[in-house]
């Protein structure tokens, strides 16, 4: 294998996990000593003005959607099954194309690996002589067609599930490898060390973990912890992340309130999810493929619409999760969770079958095999 390798990998600040995903590839990618990683937020560094407003038109999509404006929902269910050759398509597959050549004919880079589905790119690196080995993380459970556009040398996908669909849209099944969405190490660590047994018991200390979403809170979180606190001893976790304002409305709303627990940013997240016998959360990829990999039962609460409802209820078909879409649903879908072992047992038996392994360890293998045997850039780039 080629040494002193150097690897780009694209994504873009549209929600938290595609840059997650970048991270956590660079930090395996770069102890492995094999390689030197520079991630490009190429949205960013192509079109910074057009970025900064598209990106904040996305975060707060979910604020406009409740009150009817579905704005980001109608476009990605528009543009689901877009075909390449439309105009739309086209003039998608342009964007950051410019700025990515540029680079790459600076940098020289072994390999390029995306983690979000900006399309076109290697249709751009044919066109300008580019040869270098292409890969893509797709970051979530469900498919949008964009992710197809690039067509790279390999597709890491969550399942088998998304791979059988990829083959049925014309994807060769030789360039699809079911490895699972990549987390943070601490999370297949906890993994490692779990008991074999197929359920955990919550005994004395049933407690429910909400997590808020990175920049959007969920919905109806007084509502929901006012009736979270009201199940029998149960102890209610909240996470608000760097939302101190919505943390500081909780402690007054609920001051005093022995079974409360109120945190900020928590830095070992995996450890409050392993401890907790169920979370409530969005349904974004990376949170789910975590709890899946911990085994931590999932409850999911009025997903946004897009790639995060499609997850949801992809999960909920297979019995991995269970998707609420009231107050009132969402306590009696916790309550059942934690009062039924038949239902956690099912649950945590469908992780078993979802959790493909290491992913992080299954793409990094990948990269730097084909990366070390193909040459970077074509004669005279």
């Amino acid at each position: 294998m080629k040494q002193n390798m150097h690897i780009v990998i694209l994504t873009a600040g549209y929600g938290n996990g595609h840059i997650q995903v970048a991270r956590t590839l660079k930090q395996s990618l770069t102890l492995s000593g094999a390689c030197t990683v520079r991630v490009i937020d190429l949205y960013r560094e192509a079109h910074p003005g057009m970025n900064s407003v598209s990106r904040q038109l996305y975060l707060y999509s979910p604020w406009f959607s409740a009150y009817g404006l579905d704005y980001y929902g109608w476009s990605y269910y528009a543009t689901r099954d877009l075909q390449q050759t439309s105009a739309l398509a086209k003039w998608g597959n342009q964007l950051g194309m410019k700025k990515l050549v540029n680079l790459l004919q600076k940098q020289r880079p072994d390999a390029i690996i995306s983690t979000f589905p900006f399309g076109g790119i290697t249709d751009q690196l044919r066109k300008h002589g580019i040869r270098v080995p292409v890969f893509t993380v797709v970051t979530d459970f469900s498919l949008h067609n964009r992710w197809l556009f690039t067509r790279p040398d390999r597709y890491f996908v969550a399942t088998a599930d998304l791979k059988r669909e990829m083959i049925e849209r014309g994807v060769p099944a030789e360039s699809i490898v079911v490895s699972g969405i990549p987390v943070r190490e601490p999370f297949y660590e906890l993994t490692r060390s779990m008991s074999p047994q197929p359920l955990r018991s919550a005994g004395g200390s049933r407690s429910v973990l909400v997590m808020m979403g990175a920049h959007i809170p969920l919905p109806d979180i007084q509502l929901i912890t006012a009736k979270l606190l009201a199940l029998p001893d149960v102890q209610v976790d909240i996470v608000c992340g760097g939302n101190d304002k919505l943390r500081r409305r909780l402690e007054r709303r609920f001051a005093g309130h022995e079974r409360l627990r109120l945190f900020g940013y928590v830095e070992a997240i995996h450890d409050r999810m392993r401890q907790a016998s169920c979370i409530v959360t969005k349904a974004g990829g990376i949170t789910l493929s975590e709890a899946i990999q911990i085994r931590t039962p999932i409850v999911v609460y009025k997903p946004f619409s897009g790639q995060e409802r499609e997850n949801a209820k992809y999960l909920e078909r297979k019995g991995a999760a269970v998707v609420a879409s009231s107050p009132r649903a969402l306590t009696e879908q916790v309550h059942e969770l934690l009062d039924s072992e038949v239902r956690r047992a099912r649950m945590l038996q469908q992780y078993d079958e979802l959790a493909a392994g290491c992913a992080t360890e299954t793409i990094v293998r990948d990269v730097l095999r084909l990366a070390g045997r193909l040459p970077a850039l074509a004669d005279g780039h």
